[in-house]
């Protein structure tokens, strides 16, 4: 005979929603922690503006392989792709995936209505600064 599932949880039997809604939120802030962390340890010397989360974790539609995904808003970043990425992802611990773009590339993402700036703006976390 078949047991009925127990009131308030749901059929993966992990818990109830409002257990599983909890969980969700705390590993949301962790995340979102972890992001404030790499913020912290970027150089000075790059004149950061601001550190957004932005994608599924800003969203919260995250999942367990989902990375997380940062925008650094930095005056000072280098022209050469290679050294801004080597530069950006030295302090980046897996699975942080960042971007890099100077106070005018962010202006011109958000006036050609480029979908990571569009995302970054309206559903991004800013953890660090505040976007130009």
């Amino acid at each position: 005979m078949e047991r009925p599932r127990e009131r308030g949880r749901l059929s993966a039997g992990g818990g109830s929603a409002a257990q599983l809604l909890a969980e969700r939120r705390r590993q949301r802030a962790e995340l979102i922690e972890r992001a404030r962390r790499f913020a912290a340890r970027l150089p000075a010397c790059l004149g950061v503006e601001a550190v957004v989360v932005f994608g599924s974790v800003a969203r919260g539609d995250f999942n367990v392989w989902s990375d997380l995904d940062v925008l650094v808003v930095a005056r000072d970043l280098p022209a050469d792709w290679f050294e801004r990425h080597r530069l950006l992802m030295g302090e980046a611990v897996a699975p942080i995936s960042v971007v890099g773009w100077t106070p005018p590339e962010w202006a011109a993402k958000l006036a050609s209505g480029d979908a990571m700036a569009m995302e970054a703006a309206g559903a991004g976390v800013v953890v660090a600064g505040r976007l130009p």
